[in-house]
């Protein structure tokens, strides 16, 4: 076998240093250039779907509307204000329209005598039941407290941890049961109450809330807005008319309400926020609308129950994780977006139904 001798004339020639930094440095500077494009293209579509909620929203409300001559009540309950807690039935304007959205696999779920117990199992619910049995024998001195620990320790273990904070017989007067949205609840998301550019949109909340009144008030059946506790008012007689009142708009549920089922701060908001839309301080033991510090440490118990009693009457104002912008649906069905630096004094007039002060089109 002949072997040749190699070409001494033959050069074999790659990427020089320079020359692949070079390359780096090209690639580098396309993705800064495109990567902006790609994420406002991202926004853009998810700004398209989240003005399609509304507008599924404001069809669903006036087939309501159509059907029953009234929208919804913004929260139905015998007393009010309504707090941020698990305390009284509170079933909100979302849960009502349930049929309109064809949502009729949901609104079957929903149980209206304790909408608390909405969602659950029959497992579930006769372990809630035990457990009040419980409770009620432990208050009335039938059975001990260790009995009553003894006996608690019998029921489903994995439904005991679940429920322990609302049931633990080692502490004080059981609250109600508030287990929907807590157990299988959980899994109640409803797709078209989500924004797509909210962080939060994978939690059973909702993104949109009703208009309640036009300057921050606890929830409660004097409300100004549209949608307020037992409301009951008509898209065809608003004194304002239907396209210059608000009805619905974005939130970020700061600070945070419950479920979608309830007619509490996570489902109905105010106007009137001096520090505009989207503006509420997550700073703990501070104000929620002023900002400022709150000294809790030297407060009595009653001092500290009222306390906490004022901030759970505290609603917000409406807000979105879009970076200029708000959504809103109007009455008349249309959504326009508002920009959150809109002056305070056009969003009160949108949002209070009945002040008799119209807002042009160009204001807003």
């Amino acid at each position: 076998m002949r072997y040749l001798p190699a070409n001494p004339n033959r050069h074999l020639r790659g990427f020089t240093m320079l020359e692949l930094l070079i390359v780096i440095a090209i690639i580098a500077i396309l993705i800064a250039l495109l990567l902006p494009a790609v994420q406002q293209a991202r926004e853009n579509a998810r700004r398209v779907q989240c003005q399609n909620n509304l507008v599924q929203l404001g069809v669903a409300l006036q087939h309501y509307n159509q059907t029953f001559s009234v929208l919804p009540p913004g929260c139905v309950n015998e007393t009010g204000p309504i707090l941020a807690d698990s305390q009284g039935y509170r079933l909100g304007w979302i849960a009502q329209i349930l049929p309109q959205l064809g949502q009729d696999a949901l609104w079957n779920q929903i149980n209206f005598g304790d909408p608390r117990r909405s969602f659950l199992s029959q497992e579930e619910n006769a372990s809630l039941d035990e457990a009040m049995v419980l409770w009620n024998q432990r208050e009335s001195g039938e059975i001990t407290k260790e009995q009553a620990i003894e006996m608690q320790n019998g029921m489903d273990p994995m439904l005991n941890r679940q429920i322990a904070s609302g049931y633990d017989v080692t502490r004080g007067m059981p609250k109600p049961p508030e287990l929907a949205g807590k157990l299988s609840g959980m899994t109640m998301n409803l797709g078209l109450l989500q924004c797509p550019s909210n962080p939060s949109n994978r939690t059973p909340t909702s993104c949109y809330a009703g208009v309640h009144n036009s300057v921050e008030q606890p929830i409660d059946f004097d409300g100004d807005g549209l949608l307020y506790l037992n409301s009951s008012e008509s898209l065809e007689s608003i004194p304002d008319g239907a396209s210059n009142t608000l009805l619905l708009g974005e939130h970020m549920n700061t600070p945070p309400g419950t479920i979608w089922l309830y007619g509490d701060r996570g489902t109905l908001r105010n106007m009137g926020d001096s520090k505009g839309l989207g503006s509420y301080s997550r700073i703990m033991n501070t104000d929620p609308l002023t900002g400022e510090m709150e000294d809790t440490r030297n407060m009595t118990d009653e001092e500290r129950a009222e306390y906490k009693r004022t901030r759970n009457q505290v609603v917000g104002t409406f807000g979105s994780a879009h970076y200029l912008h708000v959504f809103f649906l109007l009455a008349d069905g249309s959504v326009r977006e508002i920009r959150k630096t809109m002056s305070q004094d056009v969003l009160q007039k949108l949002a209070s139904r009945k002040d008799g002060q119209l807002v042009s089109a160009t204001e807003f």
